[in-house]
Parts: structure tokens; sequence; C-alpha cells
């Protein structure tokens, strides 16, 4: 999701194209879950028309126009698709490539269009349209008065890094009595504002901090080294506008992405997939085949699930502190999984996951692992191995593919007595209705048998029933 560079490069752009512009009206579309605070689209449109743009500003992941005149501020967020798009200009794109085109408007997906007049004083003297538009609609906007820092949730954000970063013994006490891991003190928007998951990342790796430490055992250099990164990164890339190809060639934001598959598409056209399930753009360094290690070696990026999102980490330089331990926790996925919860607040970059351990000194890392349905397990279950002894031996599947029949009538005395066998009848001589095992399930429709027994061979579960219960 865009976090604190994508969101100050969409502020730079609003105060630098926009400033001293009228707002002559407003083009705006019902959206009941991203107009937020109280107001739906047509009062804000109706509060804000008229006024002129003096300014934008921001605060973590957070920002806002100020206008002239009575009234409140609009106040956007852009949750994980959001962005900001000028007429005739591509959109401000976070790494994905943007299926909106620039020769399209109003944009897909906008929420509201502003149709801007020029004024004497402002930075621009032809009419210019701005929208905001958002695919997944988890983007937020609402109107708050001024001053908009002292009004919630911008009230409830911490530090901003790039902003108004602590003093190193500020920094020490704000983290004195934090619990939970460092990558959770570090997303939580309450602590330090606008960190979301890649910049926690990148900074963890610059400082050397594995992101599932526990605080109380970070070093007293951990602290340090965690104090400059969590401005140094940011501000780099503030720096060069959040154009990710010029990232540092050592930054592990750079390689972090190869973890998504490759997909083509064309002619032998391979697009990367990012962890959103995204198309995104090759940000690799040009005429390099890996991130490097300090002696030269390629670094071992791996990843885990830390504060409920997905986390790069390099094995060779993010190591544990002596005395914790590292506690697999496989994620089951599906309904319920403790993988899949997430704050219902406007921002998911909280990070309050923190240990899941009585043990302050047992860490449970959770490894993703994709959630699976009943019907895909049945599917899955078409081919069936089992692990024997270090041995994989193959599932015997007999079918019986004979429907059943009714049995003659005959009037042979013999045929018309009750058998003396009793298995499979019930007292009153009728079939007895059995339970599905896994040794036999009866399949649905045409009656046939299927028998799981070990040995070799292996058969078409086509038949199976996708719910047996």
């Amino acid at each position: 999701m865009p976090e604190l560079p994508e969101v100050e490069r969409a502020r730079k752009l609003i105060h630098e194209t926009c400033k001293g512009y009228k707002i002559k009206s407003v083009d705006s579309v019902e959206d009941k879950i991203v107009f937020t605070g109280g107001d739906d689209h047509k009062s804000f449109v109706q509060e804000i028309t008229g006024r002129t743009i003096t300014g934008c500003e921001r605060k973590g992941k957070t920002f806002w126009m100020t206008l002239s005149g009575k009234g409140r501020f609009p106040v956007m967020h852009f949750g994980m698709t959001g962005m900001i798009q000028l007429k005739g200009q591509e959109p401000t794109w976070y790494r994905r490539k943007p299926r909106e085109s620039s020769k399209v408007w109003p944009p897909r997906f906008y929420k509201f269009v502003l149709n801007l007049e020029p004024q004497p004083d402002s930075v621009g003297d032809e009419p210019v349209e701005l929208a905001f538009l958002d695919g997944r609609r988890l983007g937020r906007l609402r109107l708050l008065p001024d001053p908009v820092t002292s009004h919630p949730p911008v009230s409830a954000l911490g530090f901003d890094p790039v902003l108004n970063h602590p003093t190193l013994d500020e920094f020490q006490n704000l983290i004195a009595k934090k619990k939970g891991t460092v990558k959770g003190m570090i997303m939580d928007q309450s602590f330090s504002a606008g960190v979301g998951n890649w910049v926690a990342d990148e900074v963890l790796y610059q400082a050397r901090i594995h992101p599932s430490c526990p605080v109380n055992h970070l070093s007293p250099q951990n602290i340090k080294d965690l104090h400059y990164q969590i401005r140094a990164v940011p501000l780099k890339a503030v720096e060069v506008n959040a154009e990710s190809r010029q990232f540092p060639e050592d930054w592990l934001f750079r390689w972090r992405w190869s973890k998504g598959k490759k997909q083509f598409k064309g002619k032998n056209k391979a697009e990367e997939i990012d962890e959103e399930g995204e198309e995104a753009e090759e940000i690799k360094p040009a005429g390099k085949d890996y991130l490097a290690l300090p002696n030269g070696k390629p670094a071992t990026i791996t990843f885990i699930e830390v504060g409920g999102r997905t986390t790069a980490v390099v094995e060779e330089l993010q190591k544990m502190p002596e005395g914790v331990e590292i506690k697999p926790k496989i994620s089951k996925g599906g309904k319920g999984s403790q993988s899949k919860k997430r704050s219902k607040g406007n921002d998911s970059d909280d990070g309050s996951s923190g240990l899941t351990s009585d043990d302050e000194n047992v860490i449970e890392i959770t490894t993703p692992v994709k959630a699976t349905t009943a019907r895909q397990r049945a599917r899955s279950d078409k081919k069936i191995k089992l692990e024997k002894d270090g041995i994989v031996q193959n599932v015997k599947i007999e079918i019986d593919e004979k429907p059943s029949r009714k049995p003659r009538k005959s009037t042979s005395k013999s045929e018309t007595e009750p058998p003396t066998s009793t298995r499979g009848k019930s007292t009153n001589g009728k079939p007895r209705k059995s339970k599905l095992t896994a040794r036999s399930i009866k399949s649905r429709g045409k009656g046939s048998q299927i028998n799981l027994e070990d040995g070799e061979g292996s058969s078409d579960l086509s038949d199976l029933p996708s719910d047996p219960s």
C-alpha cells in the first residue's frame, strides 16, 4: 500500500499544481464506504465548492488540502490502492503498473473530480482537473475542522519520521514500555505515523534487526540504529519523490518483490506479480542478479509473517538475540485464521501483533499458507501420497464402475427365503445405512465404491464427493 513516501509525492503534486486555484465545481460519486466521518459525497462537495486551495499538508499516510473561507478541510487517506491523478497525466501509482490510462477521463474508480479555475495568485494560469480514485474502496475521504492535527484520526497519530522525528532520548522513552515485536511497534501508526510494511522491513534490514525481535530485547546499539534508520529510509525515498527505480541498489525494496511468480502475457512477455497479486514494475538494478551481502555473496531473502503482514528477512544479517527462541507457527488459513484478522480501523498497518507466546523469550512466527476450501482440498486429493518411514507410497484406489442393480424377481423357494447372514442388514431385513469412512466412500450418482488401500497404483477421483458429510 502507499506509505509515507508515496503520500508525500501526492501532497507535493497538489501543492505544486493546484495551490491558488478555486474549486469551481466538483463531480463525485456515491460511496458510503470511502466517504466517512458522518458526511456523504453530497455534503462533501457542498462544503468545498467555491473555496480556494491554499496548500496541502500531510502527517503519516494522511493528507489534506487547506482551503480559504469558513468550513472544514477535505482529508484523504489512500488505503491500499488510492491515487491522485491530474487530467492528462499518469496517476501517482505505487510500484504497480497503473491500469488507468491518462487518456481516459474521468478515470475509472474515481470518487471525486475537482474542476479548478485559475486565480491571479494561482501557480498556473490554465484550468486544472484533479481526481481521487480508489479501485478497492479501502481509502477514506472525510471533512475535518482546522487545525486537522487536533482532531481524530490525525490527532491519534504518532511522530512523523520526516516532519517531527524525536531525539534519541525521546525515542528511548517512547519504546521503554512497549511490548511485542519491533516490527509491530514501528508499524503502529500511534507510534510512528507513515511507517507501513515495506518501510518497516527496509528500516529493520538497514538496522540489521530481526523483525520478530521483542522490543525489550533490543540492545542499546539496536535502538540507536533503529532511531537513525526510521528517519533515514523514508527521508531518502522522499528525496527521490518515491521513484522506486532511484532507491539505492542495496535496499531490500529493490529485491523483495521477486517472491511473486512470473505470469506470461502475449508473446513471451513476463510480468512480475507482487505480494498483493498486482502487476508490478521491474525495479531490480540493471546488470545485477542478486542482493549482495557485505562479503559480495548473495543474500538469502526469506518471508515470514509478522504483525499479520508478509515480512522479508535477510537471514545472514538479521539475527535474533541470544536466548530468544523462534518457534514456527503455521497458519492454517481459511475462515477465522489469525493470519487473516486485521484491524477494523482506517489504516491496516497498525502492526499490533506482538508476542503470541506466554514466554517473552519465545517468538512465534507465522508462515503464510494459502487458505483452501473443502472443495479445493477434495480436488487436491486426486493425487494422494503417504509418506511413511521416509518412503513415499502411492495410495491404491479401486473403483467399481458397475452400477448397482436390483435383484431379479424369482419364484424359486430357495431364492425367496431370507438370507441367513445379517451383515449389512438391520433387524427388519432392510439394508442398513452405513456411515462413510476414510476407507470406504460411496460416490453419489453412480453407486460406485472407492476403496483406499496402501500400495501401488493411482486412479482418478473424479467421482469423489466434494463434501463427504
